[in-house]
């Protein structure tokens, strides 16, 4: 009973409740990708990643209550499409080098990799939390925000940092030295605010 009672505490934790607002606004974006020009998809990107990061660092830690894990919503067809739409979007900008991978410690050189599937990467286990979120079960919420924190420390934070320095480049060096087309693209009306970004989450010193 003790246990609910603290787990029940958490999973309403203001850091989890704002988690789940940036998770929320970050797989709503990308489910929104074939409305986007290239430019402003990774506008974005490299102002939600940060915060999605920021506030899943912050989560608190808690214990599973069951031995199953929690119902899993993102299929293998879902992953496919979020990718292949991504890939479309970004088109020779989607391919970086990357060496902060488990695979580097058999290689000697880069080893290639696509944004598209570095986020998508990102995507799968984010959406699946908040889908489990919106079902409203404590004990299922509770144990998928462990899950996501266990994730988010073992595999989806480090595919994070790494696509922030792919998208990084893509802005400004790739897209900043591309074609006349590209160029005249850059004068695009930029429809996320920093307030709206920055809406609800506590930036300050902990109390």
């Amino acid at each position: 009973m003790i246990m609910e009672e603290k787990n029940s505490q958490v999973i309403f934790d203001k850091n989890a409740v704002e988690f789940v607002t940036v998770a929320a606004e970050f797989c709503g974006f990308l489910e929104r990708v074939s409305d986007m020009r290239c430019r402003d998809f990774v506008d974005k990107c490299l102002k939600l990643l940060p915060l999605l990061y920021l506030k899943a660092s912050l989560l608190p830690a808690c214990e599973r209550m069951e031995e199953a894990d929690p119902e899993t919503f993102v299929t293998e067809t879902d992953y496919e499409v979020l990718r292949g739409s991504i890939a479309s979007l970004l088109g020779e900008y989607d391919d970086y080098l990357e060496v902060f991978l488990d695979d580097m410690a058999y290689s000697d050189t880069p080893i290639h990799q696509n944004i598209s599937e570095s986020l998508a990467d990102i995507y799968q286990p984010v959406k699946d939390f908040i889908c489990v979120f919106q079902l409203g079960l404590e004990h299922t919420m509770n144990d998928s925000l462990a899950i996501c924190r266990e994730l988010f420390a073992e595999f989806w934070g480090q595919r994070l940092v790494n696509v922030m320095r792919a998208l990084h480049d893509v802005k400004y060096r790739q897209l900043a030295h591309g074609s006349q087309e590209e160029e005249d693209s850059a004068l695009y009306e930029d429809n996320c605010t920093e307030e709206e970004l920055y809406e609800g989450l506590d930036m300050g010193d902990d109390e």
